[in-house]
């Protein structure tokens, strides 16, 4: 469908829900993202509506279209403007796309059909908007940007503080390439994210060498679940070590937990894997005793599960 053809269907579904518009910057706006989900959620649905290419579909992207949401995410992993705009349209094309089943600039053959927008959800159009936008910039980033990517030396000041690194929600291995829902091709995998110390190696690891580097040092650290011998470097890396978002990190204390007496230990672990400098949780290895204790497991063991939970937030 062309672009022309869109902003026609588009326009005429806005006339019949009366010519409303989001506010454009609504990304830092709960109240405005709130409007625009009451919206979304205010489209009669029917089947015919929820089937790819409707015009319900179209006018939801279209709202989108209208909005940061995108660009929003963006803003926090690329503090480099050309890379930030960069990916923001890259980004806002393969989300129209899947909250349209209708191919733009990708190929739909190329498509996991399960990963597109479904209204009959009763989840935040928003939340899945910003959810699905990190992942697809993050596993897409060195594709995209190629040879537009300045060298981030360039941006490191003289006490050695570095944005590209330090104030972005990812390091250089978000640049990296990360196969396509890893988990929806195998749920059997687990990935015992590391905290403290050990992540701090692997990510100047990554920063300064390869995914490969950083690998061993899980390996030789223990750290590391034979599942992920399946996986790409890029990819085990990518589970491994990608931080959570700040406002994503949370919902894993409402994920089901596998063994009484995790509450705390997922409370505890998930600042440790955001994009936050410095994060010491110094009751974290108290948490993972007991749970392993009262259960009846290993501390890797526990590890290795909040590290899974946090990898599908991450892949989901």
């Amino acid at each position: 469908m062309g672009a022309d053809a869109r902003h026609g269907t588009a326009t005429s579904i806005g006339r019949m829900m009366g010519e409303w518009k989001p506010k454009h910057r609504l990304a830092d706006d709960p109240a405005a993202r709130e409007e625009l989900d009451r919206h979304v959620r205010g489209i009669d649905w029917t089947d015919r509506a929820v089937e790819f290419g409707s015009r319900e579909r179209m006018l939801a992207a279209a709202w989108m279209q209208q909005t940061d949401l995108v660009e929003g995410e963006m803003r926090r992993l690329y503090p480099v403007e050309e890379q930030r705009d960069t990916m923001t349209r890259w980004v806002t094309v393969r989300v129209f796309e899947k909250i349209t089943g209708v191919p733009v600039e990708s190929k739909s053959t190329q498509w996991n059909w399960n990963g597109l927008w479904d209204p009959t959800e009763p989840t935040s159009f928003c939340g899945w908007v910003r959810r699905i936008s990190l992942p697809l910039a993050q596993w897409n980033a060195k594709r995209v940007l190629k040879t537009r990517t300045p060298s981030a030396s360039a941006f490191e000041t003289e006490d050695g503080h570095n944005p590209v690194y330090d104030d972005a929600s990812s390091t250089s291995v978000a640049g990296g390439s990360m196969a396509s829902a890893p988990f929806e091709r195998d749920p059997t995998l687990r990935v015992p994210r590391p905290v403290g110390r050990i992540r701090k190696q692997m990510m100047r690891a990554v920063t300064d060498g390869t995914c490969e580097d950083a690998i061993r040092i899980a390996r030789d650290a223990g750290l590391w679940d034979h599942t992920l011998d399946r996986l790409d470097a890029n990819t085990a890396c990518m589970l491994m070590l990608a931080p959570i978002p700040q406002d994503m990190a949370p919902l894993l204390e409402h994920d089901p937990h596998p063994w009484t007496g995790m509450h705390d230990a997922v409370r505890l672990y998930w600042p440790t894997q955001t994009s936050r400098r410095r994060v010491w949780q110094p009751d974290l290895k108290r948490a993972v005793q007991r749970v392993a204790a009262a259960n009846d497991v290993t501390e890797f063991d526990v590890i290795r599960e909040l590290g899974t939970m946090a990898a599908r937030l991450i892949s989901d």
